[in-house]
């Protein structure tokens, strides 16, 4: 198992490389090195290190797509934005746990996706704002995570001033400091992250929660990713939804 920790990596060090290296979907590539797959922390889907249920399911989910095509991977984690940056700038081979927007077609090649749905929550302070709808957003100035995707009904169509943070603890910071009204996490990875900090008993979680049908994918960086890698990497997909191990790797889930 290989996995790297990268708290902070100065910007200047991501800049664009100067000249192109080998893409990693040609074969010298493939079979020269393990795929760089570059994350956040996002529990449980991408877990920090250390923890005691491994990785995270979509990195396990990762790790069986890239073994049915004989590669391996080490995993790094940093920032949501960094991560992006770095697969543009084609420091990394590709991702997990993302949702498809047409400004990431640019840098990015996807996969088949992997798992369609996710319902977001909203939390405000004692004695703030109530949201039972997403007419309840309308003129508030909503915290969001940096990088993050958001459905369009929340992001573009709620009315919502949208403040980003760095994570979840910084959007926590901002609505006890009042520069914001309310926050907006996954009921899944935001709510576990909600909980690990401690934060349930300071915010008050609204009954209101909006579903969403955007998918997941794994992505690949276009600098370092031949086109014609991604039909292999649809098809061992679809191969362990078909023998069971994606249900399986997905029940590990403890919401």
């Amino acid at each position: 198992m290989h996995r790297r920790l990268v708290l902070s990596t100065p910007l200047a060090l991501l800049a664009p490389p100067g000249g192109a290296a080998a893409p990693a979907g040609t074969a010298t590539a493939l079979a020269a090195r393990p795929l760089q797959l570059v994350n956040t922390v996002y529990p449980p889907f991408v877990n920090p290190p250390g923890h005691p249920d491994g990785e995270g399911i979509d990195v396990e989910i990762a790790r069986a797509v890239l073994a049915r095509l004989g590669l391996g991977c080490e995993l790094e984690l940093v920032p949501w934005k960094r991560a992006l940056l770095m697969l543009e700038w084609g420091r990394a081979d590709f991702t997990t746990t993302i949702s498809r927007r047409d400004d990431r077609d640019r840098y990015l090649l996807w996969s088949a996706p992997y798992r369609s749905g996710a319902n977001y929550r909203f939390y405000c302070l004692p004695g703030g704002p109530a949201v039972n709808s997403l007419a309840d957003l309308r003129g508030l100035r909503l915290g969001v995570v940096a990088g993050f995707h958001y459905p369009p009904p929340i992001a573009q169509e709620g009315g919502a001033r949208l403040v980003p943070g760095r994570d979840i603890a910084a959007l926590a910071a901002m609505l006890r400091a009042g520069r914001t009204d309310c926050m907006v996490v996954t009921a899944i990875a935001g709510a576990w992250e909600v909980r690990q900090l401690g934060l349930e008993q300071q915010l008050l979680r609204q009954a209101f929660e909006h579903h969403s049908d955007s998918p997941n994918y794994l992505a690949f960086s276009r600098a370092r990713t031949e086109p014609t890698f991604m039909p292999r990497v649809d098809a061992a997909l679809k191969t362990l939804m078909l023998d069971g191990t994606l249900a399986r790797i997905e029940r590990k889930v403890r919401v």
